[in-house]
């Protein structure tokens, strides 16, 4: 297993989600209604991209990671040392074999945005999340969440 690369992105979920959008821009089709099944993975799985539905909104930090074949699980988020909440592992694509992140409300490739190269179409994903329970709206500086994205080819 090789680290292939990534990025740290200090985000903002819109409506508590973002997603990894196939770099062809294609047509997302996220669901319209999210029903108790989705909601307990917090995940949901597109033709080409995948939602990842997150606890808030305000200060996440979205650690994306590529590798070149499944990496080790570390128990805990590095910063924080707190366990991870939720682990989740599924298979995506990315037809065009790169993919943006981006959210609900700016849908589409952006000019300075970041831009992942895939080794392969079928990537495994592992999705962690360590958030913090507590409402973050008005209690002034806090330790953000974190989402980490781990990416390697499927087969």
């Amino acid at each position: 297993m090789t680290y292939r690369g990534g990025a740290t992105l200090a985000w903002q979920s819109d409506y508590s989600q973002f997603y990894l959008m196939d770099a062809s821009n294609a047509p997302l089709a996220p669901p319209e209604d999210i029903t108790p099944e989705i909601a307990a993975r917090r995940y949901f799985v597109m033709p080409s991209g995948l939602v990842i539905y997150t606890n808030d909104c305000l200060q996440q930090l979205i650690e994306v990671r590529l590798f070149d074949g499944a990496p080790p699980l570390e128990p805990k988020e590095w910063r924080s040392g707190q366990p991870w909440q939720q682990i989740e592992t599924m298979t995506a694509q990315f037809p065009s074999r790169a993919f943006t992140v981006t959210s609900p409300s700016g849908t589409g490739l952006l000019p300075g945005g970041p831009r992942f190269m895939t080794d392969a179409v079928d990537m495994r994903v592992r999705v962690q999340w360590r958030e913090d329970a507590a409402a973050s709206y008005d209690t002034g500086p806090r330790i953000p969440d974190v989402i980490r994205v781990e990416l390697w080819p499927a087969s």
